[in-house]
C-alpha cells in the first residue's frame, strides 16, 4: 500500500537507516526512496522519554551527542542561552510545550505550559525565532553523500527560506552528478510562505507540512492550487503528534475528502508509532482513499497555457491528450518523458483515465511514482 518511504536522519544516520533502505529495495525495487535533510532542524539528544507536568520547571541544555538523562532536556541548538524570556518551545511528536524563564550559558530555565512525555528523537521547535543556523550546513551535506552512496533516490529539502536555498543544494547535487534526483521543497515556517512563489519555480515538487503549529498565514488553498497550476506535484503530511485528550492522532477523513477533491499526489505519515500501529494507520488512510477517490470533481480543467505567452507546442500537446479524453471514450494516456514533466503536467489535470508513462532515467521513474494517477 506504500509507494514512498522517507528516511529522516533527525537521530543521525546508522546502520539501520542503511538496512532500511537495502531491506525496502530486496522487497521491492520499485519503490521511492526519499531523504529528508535536517537543515536548521532541532531534536531531542535524551535517549530516555521525558515525563513533563504543567507548572513544573526543567532545564533545556545544548548538546551534540546523546544523553542517558530524562531529569533534563538536551537538544542540539547551539542558541539555547541566546533564548529570550517568555520565548515558547514546542515539541512537535509530543505535543508538550514549555516557555523560557531565564538563561546561562548554554542553558535556559523553563516551565512547562503542557505536560506530556517527550520522546527520542522529538523534533523541537522555537515559534517565531529566526534560527541562526544556516540552510545548507555541513552535516547536510554528509547527510546528502550517505544517501547517495546507499541508494536514496528523492530529497526532501526542510526549513526552506528562499529559492537561493534550493539553488545551493541543487549546486551541490550537480557537483556530486546526482542533479537528475529531484528536489522537494517543505513548506513549513513564515519565510517560506512568504516566498512560495519563487521556491515553486525552483522546486521539483512541495510538500506541504500539516501541523498544528503551522503559521497563521499559511493559505493551504493557494498554495495548492499554485502547484496544479504550474504542474508540480504536492505532498500532504500527517504528523503524529496527540489530540487534546492525550490520544494518538490519527488521519481525519474530513481532511481526506478535501484533500481528495483537490487533487493531491501524496499523503506522507509523520509518525513515531508503533509498527502495528503505523500498519493500521496505513491501511486505514488507503481505504479512506479508494472510498473518496470515486467521488471525487470531475468539472474539465481549463487550458494551462496561453498562445500569446511563452507559447510551447509541448503544453498544446499535453493538454489536448487530456481534452480528448473527455470527448471520447479511451482508457488510457501513455506518454513518453525524460524528465517527468509531461507526466506531472497530465496528472495535474487529473484526468479521469489513467496516466501510463514510460522513461529510461531512473529518477524520473522514481519522481513519476510520486504524481497522482500516473
Amino acid at each position: 500500500m506504500v509507494d514512498i518511504f522517507k528516511i529522516s536522519l533527525g537521530g543521525g544516520f546508522d546502520d539501520n537507516n542503511k538496512k532500511y533502505i537495502d531491506t525496502l529495495m530486496k522487497l521491492d525495487n520499485s519503490k521511492t526512496i526519499m531523504l529528508e535533510m535536517r537543515g536548521n532542524d532541532v531534536r531531542i539528544k535524551n535517549v530516555l522519554d521525558v515525563t513533563l507536568k504543567e507548572k513544573q520547571e526543567i532545564e533545556i541544555e545544548f548538546s551534540e551527542y546523546a544523553q542517558e538523562n530524562n531529569q533534563r532536556i538536551f537538544v542540539d541548538a547551539t542558541f539555547v542561552g541566546e533564548l529570550e524570556k517568555g520565548q515558547i518551545i514546542q515539541f512537535e511528536q509530543s505535543g508538550v510545550q514549555i516557555k523560557v524563564k531565564s538563561t546561562k550559558e548554554d542553558i535556559a530555565v523553563t516551565e512547562v505550559i503542557s505536560g506530556g512525555t517527550i520522546m527520542q528523537h522529538d523534533k523541537v521547535i522555537f515559534p517565531d525565532y529566526v534560527s541562526p543556523i544556516p540552510f545548507f550546513t555541513e552535516r547536510d551535506k554528509k547527510d546528502i553523500l550517505w544517501g547517495l552512496a546507499y541508494g536514496i533516490h528523492v530529497v526532501a529539502a526542510g526549513q526552506v527560506k528562499t529559492k537561493n536555498d534550493l539553488f545551493e543544494l541543487k549546486e551541490f547535487m550537480a557537483s556530486q552528478n546526482a542533479d537528475k534526483i529531484k528536489i522537494f521543497a517543505k513548506i513549513e515556517n513564515e519565510e517560506s510562505i512568504a516566498n512560495f512563489d519563487e521556491i515553486l519555480e525552483v522546486a521539483d515538487g512541495i510538500i506541504l507540512v500539516k501541523e498544528k503549529h503551522n503559521p497563521k498565514n499559511l493559505d493551504e488553498n493557494a498554495i495548492i492550487a499554485s502547484c496544479k497550476e504550474k504542474g508540480k506535484p504536492i505532498v500532504m503530511t500527517f504528523g503524529g503528534g496527540f489530540k487534546k485528550d492525550g490520544a494518538k492522532a490519527t488521519i481525519d477523513e474530513k481532511d481526506i475528502q478535501n484533500y481528495t477533491n483537490k487533487s493531491i499526489d501524496c499523503y506522507m505519515l509523520n509518525t513515531f508509532l508503533k509498527e502495528e500501529d503505523t500498519i493500521n494507520l496505513i491501511t486505514e488512510l488507503s481505504n479512506m482513499l479508494e472510498k473518496h477517490e470515486l467521488e471525487i470533481n470531475k468539472e474539465p480543467k481549463e487550458p494551462f497555457y496561453k498562445e500569446n505567452d511563452n507559447f510551447l507546442v509541448r503544453d498544446y500537446i499535453i493538454y489536448n491528450a487530456y481534452r480528448t479524453t473527455n470527448e471520447i471514450e479511451v482508457k488510457a494516456i501513455v506518454s513518453f518523458t525524460e524528465n517527468g514533466y509531461t507526466s506531472a503536467r497530465l496528472s495535474t489535470l487529473s484526468p479521469e483515465v489513467p496516466v501510463i508513462a514510460f522513461t529510461k532515467v531512473d529518477e524520473t521513474y522514481r519522481y513519476i511514482n510520486m504524481l497522482r494517477g500516473v
